[in-house]
């Protein structure tokens, strides 16, 4: 997609952006919206290894939950989820209220 492009070329071009985490995130959306799960698991994973206190850490955490499990990877699906849960428990409702039900929906254990 040409946002996939945009955002390969911020990403290049400033290295050391303040905006760098956020970019890396809605890299990692533009494949998730596309279907392609592998590639959007593993931009959702260097966006949270890279930037674990950055603004989008608990939503990476997430939506790698959610790639993983819409690959049939069930299993570390719920894991990602619990890990979530554990990390961020307080200040973010919507994120953790949508990891239960993500978390529902693959009855995670």
């Amino acid at each position: 997609s040409s946002a996939q492009g945009k955002f390969e070329t911020f990403l290049k071009k400033f290295p050391e952006h303040p905006l760098r985490a956020n970019a890396v995130y809605w890299m990692g959306e533009t494949f998730y919206a596309q279907a392609k799960y592998d590639q959007a698991t593993r931009v959702f994973a260097e966006s949270y290894k890279k930037y674990p206190k950055g603004p989008k850490a608990a939503d990476s955490l997430l939506k790698m939950g959610m790639s993983l499990g819409q690959n049939g990877k069930t299993k570390e699906a719920c894991v990602t989820f619990k890990q979530l849960k554990k990390e961020y428990a307080v200040g973010q409702t919507a994120i953790l209220r949508r990891a239960d039900a993500e978390m529902a929906k693959l009855a995670c254990k």
